[in-house]
């Protein structure tokens, strides 16, 4: 099962930088394409605007021109010369009373044929005002002479004047918004200014225009003249109450600096178009919500695109850092192996050029690792079989001497036949002994060594025992460490028969248990007592007891012993027991192996 993923490792490390920093790029990316579309699509909303606006000023000087083409044709007009130039003394009041008519008639005809004209006057420079109808009466409380349009139009005579939006009071009964033209008729004759045209504009031609070009749900037109007064405005009701406010001061520093093209308050945007006629400031007023009308849906897209996008690096950054850690974790989990002793290489692996060269030098190490541990082996080998070979050294002289003795004395008794029987026997216990350098030997040929070493007892202490032999045929060709039972019997005949006034009687058996061969030396001797058996116990399993308290039990027991243990393991070796008066019976347990297996 796949570990699960901490911080701790180098994986999750990686992984969480690595994500941390793509989500970070992309984060700041799509804060960069969010806001450079914004800008983008606010500045294509804004030119899009400065054109419509530059349309609205072209139609509105266009209104403003054609206008003008009736003013210049009512001053031109050749009764309407007649009528400033005449008066009624010198052309007869009949005749003066048609002409009026017919003015009117005509003046009649031109707020008719426009309806956004509210109304036609023409001012003589006496002050007698004519009107487009009998039915229009003059305002008997205005002072015409103070009205700006008028003392405009005086001033500058045949050119038009475009006044600000005002009241109109001059007409009885009637106090309109409105938008004058005034201009002054100058006869043709000697071009003296003879009186005043005054054309009264509604508001609705110049709202339909101003309303008709706008950008957005929100969005709107005024018009301001020179001196920052409104002309027009959607809500001008509101506005000259003070309800609502336009930032004038922002709007008029804009236009006097020539290069803001663009004033912005709030979430309103400011473009203004100044018309070369009328000298109209035309204010176009644009709402930020109405350049990105599509604001949740944009953030919606962008944030699935960066959903999608980090999704995406997520698994690409998953996928990495696995392929970087992949190796390391094996590499790991290789070097591990150190621990249980096992010491696998790496060997190939698909990996960087850095841990492909940290997995080279392992596996270098290793092997260094393992030519060291094999050369302590051979060591411990070669110290193993040094061991072997001194302890066996430590029971050959030891018997020698005792057989030698025996030699020597059968030799002063003149007995000869029993010399050259216990010195045939000597020879084939050493020719067995030295068995070519050989450790393992069969249990056949340690048998015949045993009953070698029996044979040269038995002519040393006449009738003092005897001995018998029960071996499993099926071990007699397997093999044992050689010179293991010559020890025991030696130690039956010193520490338990020879003690004893009966005969002595040494049992050796040898049997086959599941794996385990099991040679067993037993005696009829004095046995020993639980202290004497715990002191031999303890004597095989502790080399620090003492050769000397170990003298009575037999030092060649415990060599026996360890050569078991050093040869074939700690769990093998000698397990004895005895009783006094009983006897006492040593048994050996080792390994089945045949010849053919060791050699």
């Amino acid at each position: 099962m796949k570990k699960a993923l901490s911080f701790g490792t180098l994986e999750s490390r990686i992984y969480t930088i690595f994500t941390v920093m793509i989500f970070s790029a992309i984060f700041v990316m799509q804060l960069v394409s969010f806001r450079y579309t914004i800008d983008t699509v606010k500045s294509t909303t804004i030119d899009s605007n400065r054109v419509v606006l530059h349309q609205l000023v072209s139609q509105m000087d266009s209104y403003i021109q054609g206008m003008e083409h009736i003013s210049q044709a009512v001053t031109v007009d050749d009764q309407i010369q007649m009528f400033l130039t005449t008066s009624a003394e010198d052309s007869g009041k009949v005749e003066m009373e048609d002409t009026i008519q017919f003015i009117r008639q005509k003046l009649q005809n031109y707020i008719q044929a426009r309806e956004d004209i509210s109304d036609i006057l023409l001012i003589r420079m006496d002050r007698f005002i004519l009107t487009s109808s009998e039915d229009v009466k003059i305002n008997p409380w205005t002072a015409i002479q103070d009205k700006d349009w008028f003392i405009d139009a005086v001033e500058v005579g045949n050119k038009t004047i475009v006044s600000s939006s005002y009241v109109q009071n001059l007409i009885w009964g009637r106090y309109s918004w409105v938008v004058s033209l005034s201009k002054g008729i100058l006869s043709k004759e000697d071009g003296i200014l003879k009186g005043i045209l005054l054309v009264d504009l509604k508001f609705n031609r110049i709202k339909d225009l101003c309303q008709s070009l706008v950008i957005g749900q929100k969005g709107y037109n005024f018009i301001l003249d020179n001196e920052g007064n409104y002309v027009f405005h959607p809500t001008q009701q509101l506005v000259y109450s003070n309800i609502k406010s336009e930032p004038l001061e922002g709007i008029m520093a804009m236009i006097h600096s020539g290069e803001i093209q663009t004033y912005q308050r709030d979430e309103r945007y400011y473009m203004v178009e100044t018309s070369q006629l009328t000298g109209w400031h035309v204010v176009s007023v644009i709402y930020e919500s109405d350049i990105i009308t599509e604001w949740k849906s944009l953030q919606l897209i962008y944030t699935l695109i960066g959903l999608v996008l980090f999704l995406i690096v997520g698994l690409a950054t998953n996928k990495i850092s696995s392929g970087i850690t992949k190796p390391v974790r094996k590499l790991q989990e290789i070097m591990q192996t150190v621990e249980t002793g096992e010491f696998r290489v790496v060997g190939s692996i698909k990996a960087t050029d850095e841990i492909r060269e940290l997995a080279r030098e392992y596996d270098i190490m290793v092997g260094r690792i393992r030519e060291l541990m094999d050369a302590n082996t051979r060591e411990q080998e070669l110290k193993r079989k040094s061991d072997l070979k001194a302890l066996q050294a430590q029971i050959n002289p030891h018997f020698l001497y005792n057989t030698l003795d025996s030699i020597i004395w059968m030799g002063e008794m003149k007995q000869n036949e029993k010399v050259v029987q216990m010195t045939s026997a000597l020879s084939k216990l050493f020719r067995i002994s030295i068995s070519k350098g050989r450790d393992l030997i069969s249990i056949r040929n340690e048998l015949e060594h045993v009953k070698s070493y029996l044979t040269i007892q038995e002519m040393r202490y006449q009738d003092k025992f005897r001995y018998e032999m029960n071996m499993d045929p099926e071990i007699l060709d397997m093999t044992t460490l050689k010179i293991t039972l010559q020890p025991l019997v030696e130690n039956a005949i010193y520490h338990g028969i020879k003690e004893v006034d009966h005969e002595g009687l040494i049992s050796i058996s040898g049997w086959l248990e599941d794996d385990v061969i099991v040679l067993e030396v037993r005696d009829n001797g004095i046995g020993m007592n639980e202290a004497q058996l715990a002191l031999l116990v303890e004597g095989l399993e502790r080399s620090d007891v003492s050769a000397v308290r170990l003298n009575r039990q037999g030092l060649g027991v415990r060599n026996v012993h360890e050569r078991i243990q050093l040869y074939f393991g700690k769990e093998y070796g000698l397990v004895c027991e005895s009783s006094p008066g009983v006897g006492t019976c040593i048994s050996v347990r080792f390994p089945a192996s045949s010849l053919e297996v060791v050699f």
